[in-house]
């Protein structure tokens, strides 16, 4: 059994606030336990859920409309990968007959494709799961200012995650995503979706592509840090003192013209001590 927390440290400040990431997760802990005692073959062509508002599974599982109606899936998001592309149609079709949105990510081999299509997709779930609280929000008529949400009619947003099996590119959007919203590493988030979907494999590859998004995801937390810990420091760094007054280095100026002028005094009495003349006469 492997438990997660909603967590802010790995989410992008510049796309999510706290408020948004507590309005997506609900601030609920998600749970994940052991599904291999119940796996049949035939699980694999079914969606499981990963989380309470995410599901994993294959595109074919979007022609079964009673199943997404069932869960109250909201939106279908298909990972392509840009050498073939088919076997999406029921996607589409299905977006139409039960209106619910359908997006698209495109998968390209490599680091850097995985990792834009991480970020890609984790983009699209969360501001589609906003856009659902969002729309069903009213006005309080004592404060027309702020809104409410009627929680007996609300209605969560929900997405499935698919590719064409649901074991490959889709799992590792998943991961991803967990990697982001929950702060968890790769090898958590894998374990997580591997509970959850028994059949969802991680290649070496993938492993890879993990890894390095995971080191992405730790660099800019790094960097927030750092600007944090910045502000803090100037905001709590001593201020200078007021500039003086020119009324004060007026006085200050006096006070050591008058020091010098008793100087010069005493230094001409010094002067003139033993002599028995005055130097001038009138």
């Amino acid at each position: 059994v492997l438990k997660i927390v909603p967590s802010f440290k790995g989410v992008d400040e510049a796309r999510l606030t706290e408020s948004d990431i507590s309005i997506i997760t609900q601030n609920k802990a998600q749970i994940a336990s052991d599904q291999s005692n119940g796996w049949q073959y035939e699980s694999r062509r079914v969606p499981q859920r990963i989380l309470d508002f995410l599901f994993l599974g294959p595109a074919s599982a979007a022609r079964d409309h009673e199943f997404l109606t069932k869960e109250g899936i909201t939106m279908i998001l298909g990972c392509r990968d840009t050498k073939f592309q088919l076997g999406f149609a029921s996607i589409q079709k299905a977006a139409v007959g039960l209106e619910i949105e359908a997006r698209f990510v495109d998968v390209i081999d490599g680091k850097a494709g995985f990792i834009k299509a991480f970020r890609d997709a984790t983009g699209a779930i969360n501001s589609h799961l906003l856009d659902v609280y969002w729309r069903q929000a009213i006005a309080d008529e004592s404060d027309p200012s702020s809104i409410a949400i009627d929680s007996q009619n609300f209605r969560r947003g929900k997405v499935m995650v698919c590719c064409e099996s649901g074991n490959e590119r889709s799992a590792a959007i998943v991961a991803a995503y967990i990697m982001s919203v929950f702060n968890v590493d790769c090898v958590r988030a894998m374990q997580f979706v591997g509970l959850q979907r028994f059949c969802a494999n991680f290649d070496d590859e993938t492993k890879f592509v993990l890894k390095a998004y995971e080191d992405t995801l730790k660099a800019a937390e790094d960097v927030k840090n750092q600007l944090l810990a910045f502000q803090n420091a100037v905001q709590t760094a001593p201020t200078q003192g007021a500039k003086r007054r020119i009324d004060d280095t007026m006085d200050e100026d006096d006070t050591a013209n008058q020091n010098t002028a008793m100087e010069m005094d005493v230094s001409d009495q010094e002067r003139y001590k033993n002599r028995h003349f005055v130097p001038f006469i009138d």
